[in-house]
């Protein structure tokens, strides 16, 4: 450990004003970095819309630093960090601290750094600052939380023993080089983190934590309503006490792999169905490269899915699904570079033939894609995407930016993830040269796998081989394909820009829609907006469609349909999808929605293309757009899906069933799957072709656009087979008094789950104020009592769910450790003991709840995404008037506290607004 450094200056140091940091034309906000005499660099951010305050500390310490006899270190040290310090000795004070006050916390530990941060209503944002900083020079680490903590930490491992995605994370760790900290256990458990009276984990948390936090490791990030002057004050007045210097910065000087770890096949067997295939190569670490983004425009090149492309290519061939580049793990000293595929089953007897698929389009690459013009048309798009983009939330923007400031140029925080210089010849040619086959692993992923090994951790079986001669041979020379690289991209040749620039008369306008009745089953609406300065549109197109939800087989067949057409559309519209176009079609309650988004000049003509696609995949003329080779794969997965819902966690699937109990029109996974598994294409083409039999659409056009430009939009489905008059379904939720009782559920999973739903008796906006104000006293009061306290499990929590306005609580609780019976109990009798909690809420901090949800409910729109998903949801619920939230803050202002206990004695005294789902595994030990 090294000597403790001294600060080198006295004062604050500038390092960059507003001017000089990089940001977007479309970001109002002030920006300031600045470094205290302790060398905590700090990035201030002043945002005078915000109505909460929000900070985020990132330290350069992660898995990667645990002693090797303690693995998962860091992890219990985040957790311990939150539970009391010298000035607030109290465990529980911060969480209750925050949320009393309207706000919300997290953190979360990464291989090399850590990141904490809260949000807040920003009156409390500086007594919140002075809890959290004390964190970070005086945290408690006592030795009976620790105990508690480790059984947390042992819950979520337990919660996460069946993810595949971990499952295979340490199989990578198993098969990589052992003396890398990469193949440390990150998580921990009780395995690794013993706890003994001789060696105390309290001991070596503490010796942790003054090796490694120290504030020349960490950024500290600061946003809110308040002043530069007043945030750096706040600054200076918390973080200077944090001390400066601590160790040095590990040191990673071992290769991720060794040579015999290279030019090998993995293969995994997982517990659900799956069939992938990822070639993984070893590439030296980018962070060098962020101003270039040599692997970004790699990944661009080889991911590409329109014609002609690689997927393309493996799709008429019927060996893949999907293809995905670009992913992999990263850090101080390698990037894994991965092509990750999801296979069909013919594509399981065809892996040499795909892998040397790719080889062959990476030697196209190497001769003919490195051209200046693609790496700028890419550009062009990452920089329409900066110029353009939409104002995240200061919780949000927070962490990001802490973890920014470590890796990026104190101008960068923002820019540098878009940052794109130019096309780097001698590194992508460098890059390209590593993409061998002895320089590459192959994971292959599918249950019917041999296998010789078992990863200790979490029981994966797999094994290791090493790749042939031959294979290699054949994969250093690949047979040409007949796939291309991409042609240049209509849909940027120009720059966005706004059509309808604001005018004082459109600020002067009432920000909702208008509606114009174009036929009795036609609604447009539609509202010219563009208040953000955004050059972007939002078009939802309803289609009320009684075919799709009249039953489950039909809803099953409307859901592939909507896969098969995505398929379809995702091939022939892939240049505007890389263009910032997005599009989306899925099944709901009423029938299909369509969702059209992205620069404004484009979404008419792209909507047209699209509408022209369903026409033709419901004409009887033209069904042949739907492939019966394609239809079985996106069949298949469907099923599949549905089928592994069981292995899913608990809760999710508890959620699940709550749903189908409630809402109409809404089915099982179980009830699709088996649909689907009992059709056939023929019926699924006649299905198709009577899905729009009957038809009634609402129309809604918002953003940078005038109603003009939708009229041929609106003449296209004008076409359809319209209804006499616009149709919608009933969708009242379900009174429980109307349900039988709900049998338990079996799970293939290892826990025990229980969520009980508090269901009011009517569907008034007083009625949802109230529930709302309960919600606000119950979700941090329940995690104590039986998260924190009990140890119940690690997920516990509870929501409010509007269903069509009817107000539901929904309590929830997870647990590896506890029966089902013992968790209804417990919450049985945290139900009681909450209905004295109420009695002891005062007038303050209930003033206090009231305030903070009126704020939620009547603040701004923060971006136009935002806006028009809200005005959306207003015209799918017949909220003409778009006042609905409006009305709820001024109920909520009238409800007094002997309303609130009234609502709630109602609610626990009267059995048929009750509702108690459990779910068990088919076998249970809880002394596992």
């Amino acid at each position: 450990m090294t000597t403790p450094l001294q600060p080198t200056t006295t004062e604050t140091r500038l390092i960059l004003d507003d001017s000089a940091i990089i940001k977007s034309p479309a970001d109002t906000r002030s920006y300031q970095i600045i470094e205290l005499p302790n060398q905590l660099r700090c990035v201030l951010v002043h945002d005078q819309t915000a109505n909460q305050s929000s900070a985020a500390l990132a330290v350069g310490v992660g898995h990667f630093h645990d002693p090797q006899a303690t693995q998962g270190l860091a992890h219990l040290l985040e957790h311990m960090l939150f539970l009391g310090t010298e000035g607030y000795p109290d465990a529980q004070g911060f969480q209750s601290y925050i949320s009393a006050h309207g706000g919300s916390h997290n953190a979360w530990t990464g291989t090399e750094y850590s990141n904490y941060y809260f949000s807040i209503n920003q009156q409390y944002f500086a007594p919140a600052l002075d809890r959290f900083i004390r964190f970070f020079y005086e945290p408690l680490l006592q030795q009976d939380w620790v105990e508690k903590e480790l059984q947390s930490i042992e819950a979520e491992f337990h919660l996460k023993r069946n993810d595949e995605l971990r499952r295979l994370y340490q199989v990578h760790k198993a098969t990589a080089n052992p003396k890398h900290p990469f193949t440390k256990f990150s998580v921990g458990n009780l395995s690794t983190l013993t706890n003994t009276k001789e060696r105390p984990l309290s001991a070596a948390l503490q010796q942790f934590f003054k090796r490694w936090y120290c504030a020349k490791r960490m950024t500290l990030v600061l946003c809110g309503p308040q002043s530069l002057a007043e945030l750096q004050q706040l600054a200076e007045l918390h973080g200077s006490r944090i001390p400066s210097g601590c160790a040095d910065a590990l040191l990673l000087d071992e290769p991720l792999y060794e040579a015999e770890q290279l030019g090998l096949m993995v293969q995994v067997k997982p517990l659900k169905e799956a069939q992938r295939l990822i070639l993984t190569f070893a590439l030296p670490g980018i962070d060098d490269d962020y101003a270039n983004k040599t692997t970004s425009f790699l990944a661009h090149l080889l991911g590409y899915e329109g014609q002609q492309s690689l997927l393309s290519y493996l799709r008429e061939h019927n060996w893949v699904n999907t293809l995905a580049a670009g992913g992999g793990i990263s850090g101080g000293n390698f990037k894994d570079f991965n092509i990750n595929m999801q296979l069909t089953n013919q594509g399981l007897t065809h892996i040499d033939d795909i892998i040397a698929a790719v080889f062959s389009y990476l030697q196209l690459i190497a001769n003919d894609g490195l051209q200046a013009w693609r790496y700028n048309e890419r550009r062009v798009s990452v920089m329409n995407a900066f110029n353009y983009q939409e104002p995240a939330k200061l919780s949000d923007i927070a962490p990001q930016l802490a973890i920014n400031l470590h890796h990026y140029c104190a101008e960068d925080i923002i820019f540098g993830d878009y940052r794109m210089d130019g096309l780097f010849l001698p590194k992508i040619r460098s890059f390209l040269a590593l993409m061998n086959s002895h320089n590459m692993r192959v994971t292959l992923i599918h249950q019917q796998l041999e296998t010789d090994q078992v990863e200790p951790i979490y029981g994966t079986h797999y094994r290791v081989s090493a790749l042939t001669p031959a294979q290699h041979q054949r994969f250093a020379q690949p047979a040409p394909i007949a796939a291309q690289l991409p042609q240049a991209n209509p849909y940027l040749s120009t720059p966005w820009q706004l059509q309808h620039p604001p005018t004082e008369t459109d600020s002067k306008r009432p920000l909702q829609p208008d509606c114009k009745q174009v036929t009795s089953a036609l609604q447009h609406w539609h509202l010219t907006d563009t208040s953000f300065k955004q050059p972007k549109a939002h078009v939802y197109c309803g289609f009320y469609l009684p075919q799709v939800i009249q039953s489950a087989q039909h809803f099953a067949n409307a859901r592939l349909w909507c896969e098969l057409m995505l398929d379809v559309l995702n091939e022939e519209c892939y240049d505007a999808e890389i263009a910032g176009l997005n599009f989306n079609l899925y099944p709901q309650q009423q029938g299909l929605t369509l969702h059209v988004s992205g620069p404004a000049q484009y979404v008419p003509q792209l909507l047209q293309d699209i509408l022209g696609y369903l026409h033709q995949a419901t004409s009887s003329s033209n069904a042949q757009l739907l492939v019966p080779q394609r239809w079985a794969n996106l069949r298949q997965r469907l099923i599949t899906n549905w089928r592994q819902a069981l292995l899913h966690k608990p809760l999710n699937l508890l959620f699940t069933h709550l749903n189908v109990q409630l809402q109409p029109h809404t089915f099982s996974v179980q009830d699709l799957a088996k649909q689907l598994e009992a059709s056939d294409f023929a019926t699924f083409i006649d299905a198709g072709q009577q899905m729009f039999s009957q038809a009634s659409v609402e129309l809604f056009s918002h953003g940078d656009l005038r109603p003009d430009q939708l009229q041929a939009v609106l003449q296209q489905l004008q076409q359809l087979p319209l209804a006499a008059q616009m149709q919608r379904a009933n969708l009242t939720p379900y009174r429980f008094a109307q349900l039988d009782p709900a049998p338990a559920l079996v799970t293939q999973h290892q826990d025990h789950a229980l969520l009980a739903v508090l269901q009011s008796s009517s569907n008034t906006t007083q009625a949802q104020a109230s529930f709302m104000l309960l919600q606000y006293f119950l979700n941090p009061r329940l995690f104590s009592a039986l998260r924190t306290e009990q140890q119940l499990g690690y997920l516990v929590g509870s929501s409010y769910m509007p269903l069509q306005q009817v107000p539901h609580l929904m309590l929830y609780v997870q647990s590896t450790k506890y029966p089902h019976q013992h968790l209804q109990q417990a919450m049985n009798d945290y139900l009681k003991v909450f209905a004295e909690q109420l009695a002891h809420i005062d007038s303050t901090e209930f003033s206090k709840a009231q305030r903070a949800i009126t704020q939620q409910l009547t603040e701004n729109d923060a971006s136009l995404r935002a806006r028009s998903q809200r005005l959306w949801s207003s015209i799918t619920q017949q909220d003409e008037n778009f006042s609905r939230l409006q009305v709820i803050a001024t109920s909520l202002a009238s409800l007094t506290l002997n309303d609130i206990h009234a609502e709630y004695q109602q609610l626990i005294n009267n059995p048929t607004q009750q509702m108690f789902l459990v779910s068990h595994p088919q076998s249970f030990d809880s002394s596992a």
